[in-house]
This record gives C-alpha cells, structure tokens and sequence, in this order.
C-alpha cells in the first residue's frame, strides 16, 4: 500500500469517529515522550510542540514513559496526527490521536498503551470518540495484570472516604453503589455514595455535563440510584472525596435496575 493510500485510510477511519475533526493527517517526526501519554514532535516546518494523546492517560511510571517511547520509536517518520474536538488544552497543547503504519495495518498509539497496561481509558468531551473500543481493552488488561495494573499502580477503589482521602488529587477509578442522588437549583446533579454528602464520596454533574447524555441518546444520569458504577477521573476535595464527570464514557453501569432513557 502506498502512503498516499494509507493516509487516505486513516483519515476515512478517524473522520467517521465522532469527536474527530476532519481534516489530513498531519505527518511528524517524534521527538520523545515525556509521560505516558505526551510526547514532543516537530512538523515538516521545523515548529516543535508537545501533544498529548486523547482518551487516555499514561501511568506516572518511568515504564509508562518507556512504553510510550518505544512506540514512538517504533513510528518514527511514519507518525500521523489528527487533532480532535478537544483541540488544545490550557497550556496550548494539541490533544491527538496518533497513529502509524505496522506492515499495512494501522496502529494506534492509545490503544497500544491500554493494551499494554500502561495507561488508563481518560474520556473527555471533544475526546472520547475511541473510549468503547479502549474501555474494551483496558478491561482485558487489567484481568490479565498487565503492565501498571499487575504492579499496583492502577487500581479500581472502594467508595470508603477515608482511604480515598489519601489519594486526592490522582486519576482515579472508583466502584461502588449509588445511595442518593441529590440536585441543586443550578441544575447540578450529585450521585452520592454514602448517606452523609459532608463527607462521603460524591460525583457531580454540571446541567451541560448531563445534556452530554442526552446527546448520546443515553440514560438519565439521574435515574442511577441503586446502581453500582465505575467512575473515573480526577479525585479531589469538595464535602469529601469528589470527581467531576463531563463525558459520559466516565461512568460504567456494572449492576443496575433498568434506567430511565432520556426521551
């Protein structure tokens, strides 16, 4: 397969992905990684930027890091970018969807890192087209041990408050049962996982974070009490261990009476 064609495929395959922008490819040469879900390259101009992978975040791991720089190794010259929705964060960093030709099929660099358990499926909007195809494969390494998960650095959490006030401010995965759900006046919803919100672990929803459901025609984050879900994102303190949820692949129903859809 010429290049020409196989960039014409990878475009194909990304634009169909929703959260994608259309739009070539860029091709770039790596320039290193420096976690295990960043990496520096420079544009045929010469111009050197730091991109970040979208959907996923690396392990804070020297191996994450190499993980990833093997893979980019591996790429070299034949590295294509597409940016997603997200487009760049605060720090004017692109968020990325990389990927390379491996004898004639296209490998890609998010799915390699989850695949190796080196990093965590990280939705967010605008990326998180790939999160179904990654939350696949993060469950198959995290049965298997693999990478980060075998050594004790990704783990899924209890809800209990106290334990997890000892990781604050960490990418964290969480498990538990849905006791309460509360809303305020603003429209925020709180999905409570102890009968006191003062200190119980909790998970928020902005009124724009809940109309994401109901783009994806899913079900109303409301209608989870009684359910045991898998969250993830940042942990932090707010009444209690807290995280954020914008994108909707950031909960997973495990066990729940049938929810109410979104009409």
């Amino acid at each position: 397969m010429t290049r020409i064609a196989w960039l014409a495929l990878v475009l194909f395959g990304l634009s169909a992905c929703k959260g994608v922008e259309e739009g070539a490819p860029q091709v770039v040469e790596p320039a290193g990684a420096r976690t295990g879900h960043g990496f520096l390259y420079e544009t045929g101009e010469g111009v050197r930027e730091y991109a970040l992978l979208a959907g996923i975040r690396g392990a804070d791991t020297d191996q994450s890091r190499e993980a990833l720089q093997a893979l980019l190794d591996e790429a070299g010259p034949r590295l294509s970018l597409v940016e997603t929705e997200a487009g760049r964060d605060r720090y004017d960093r692109p968020i990325v969807i990389a990927v390379f030709d491996r004898a004639g099929e296209t490998a890609y660099l998010d799915a390699e890192m989850v695949k190796s358990g080196q990093a965590l499926v990280w939705p967010r909007p605008g990326a998180d087209a790939r999160a179904g195809v990654l939350l696949a494969l993060e469950e198959e390494a995290r049965m298997s041990g693999a990478g980060a998960w075998g050594e004790g650095h990704f783990t899924i959490r209890s809800p209990d408050p106290d334990p997890l006030a000892q990781h604050l401010d960490s990418a964290q995965i969480m498990e538990g049962r849905v006791v309460a759900i509360g809303e305020a006046r603003n429209g925020r919803l709180y999905l409570n996982f102890g009968m006191n919100w003062r200190t119980d672990f909790t998970v928020s929803l902005n009124r724009e974070d809940r109309e994401r459901f109901e783009a994806a025609g899913l079900y109303d984050p409301a209608s989870l009490e009684g359910a045991r879900v898998r969250v993830r994102g940042w942990l932090y303190a707010e009444n209690g261990p807290m995280i954020h949820v914008q994108s909707p692949w950031q909960i997973e129903i495990v066990d729940a009476p049938e929810p109410v859809t979104l009409p």
